[in-house]
């Protein structure tokens, strides 16, 4: 006669009591298991299952499993958020059934997470450290056929403007204006590019006053032409700027236009009833003047949410080794890097959150402007 399996009840109940142990054990042998239904390496295998579940879900749970760890984390969290409890955030890894966020604490495995080297200094609409800024480079072979630069580079004399809005990665395009069938890493573009964007606001400033002057240089032509990295960018738009600050003291404030690489989901809102491309303000960390253009940033950003909520994604300081950390901001206390809305965003969505961004910069700028004369 067989002998009867018998339960320890007793035991059951302790481990009832420690859920998040049971948590941690499931996933260890989950992980463990892997590769046995995988004929990939072990790397290969798990990777792939944690992309599966990481694309099924929002950012909501990483937030608020990563505080319950790290406490500096807690501005991740919106506390106004329902509480999560462990079954909500464990049943996703169990089964086939998102729920809000299981990319927990598997920094190593996403793909963003670990390379973000980004602080967020003020957290907007939407923003937690898997949705902070991404910078792309165009495939290396798309513009083999058709290199000659856009519309020319910088010649007429620097005079009277008070702002200077470049575009350091000027091919930067949107999808709704290329060919179809144009894949996301290949939304680049000679003409269909943030170049557009410079122009818009300078005539968006000009239009409150304030004198303007959009550069069109081709940066990613010099590039070529020099045989430089995507990378070093700013090694070719620096001169650029330092010859505008030389030949013009009134130049105060330097803009450099960028778009987000980052999902439309992330880089769209709405305001009065319009779809409208968000703004995130990108700030260098590695040089002295930082902290002044971290704080005229964030003046920005509090500005634009008091009228317009939501459209601003907040403040961002990046340093460290994967990313250049100065965005020639060194050469004033006002010069920051906007990323306006990302490459699956029309020309429309963009121009209506640059006329806000004017509306709500000259109102800062004329301010600040009053207060210096006093």
């Amino acid at each position: 006669m067989k002998p009867r399996l018998k339960i320890n009840m007793g035991q059951l109940n302790k481990w009832k009591k420690h859920p998040f142990l049971i948590f941690q054990v499931l996933f260890l042998a989950l992980l463990l298991l892997t590769p046995l239904f995988s004929f990939k390496p072990f790397h290969e295998a798990s990777s792939n299952i944690w992309n599966h579940w990481f694309n099924e879900v929002d950012g909501e749970s990483f937030s608020l499993f990563m505080t319950l760890d790290q406490p500096v984390f807690a501005g991740m969290v919106d506390h106004d958020d329902d509480v999560l409890s462990v079954t909500d955030i464990a049943l996703p890894l169990l089964t086939n059934l998102p729920y809000r966020d299981v990319r927990l604490l598997f920094g190593q495995e996403l793909p963003n997470f670990p390379r973000s080297n980004s602080q967020i200094v003020v957290a907007g609409s939407g923003t937690n450290y898997l949705t902070t800024s991404i910078e792309s480079a165009p495939p290396e072979d798309l513009f083999e056929e058709g290199n000659e630069k856009t519309e020319g580079t910088n010649k007429t004399p620097y005079s009277e403007e008070a702002i200077f809005i470049y575009t350091t990665h000027n091919r930067e395009g949107f999808l709704p204006h290329l060919p179809e069938g144009t894949k996301p890493n290949e939304s680049f573009h000679t003409t269909e590019n943030v170049m557009k964007l410079s122009k818009y606001l300078k005539n968006e400033f000009e239009s409150y006053g304030i004198p303007s002057y959009a550069d069109q240089t081709d940066y990613y032509h010099r590039l070529q032409q020099e045989g430089l990295a995507y990378h070093q960018s700013y090694e070719i738009s620096r001169p650029v700027v330092q010859e505008v600050q030389s030949q013009n003291e009134e130049v105060t404030y330097y803009i450099d236009i960028h778009r987000d690489a980052q999902p439309r989901n992330i880089t769209t809102t709405e305001i009065d009833g319009q779809s409208v491309g968000k703004l995130m303000f990108v700030i260098g960390g590695e040089h002295e003047n930082y902290e002044k253009n971290m704080e005229f940033s964030v003046d920005l950003h509090n500005a634009l949410q008091e009228k317009y909520p939501g459209l601003s994604r907040g403040v961002e300081v990046k340093k460290g080794s994967s990313t250049n950390g100065v965005f020639n901001q060194d050469i004033s206390g006002r010069a920051i890097l906007v990323e306006v809305g990302g490459f699956e965003n029309s020309f429309d969505e963009l121009n209506r959150s640059l006329d806000i961004l004017a509306e709500t910069f000259s109102e800062l700028y004329f301010e600040k402007h009053e207060a210096e004369k006093q």
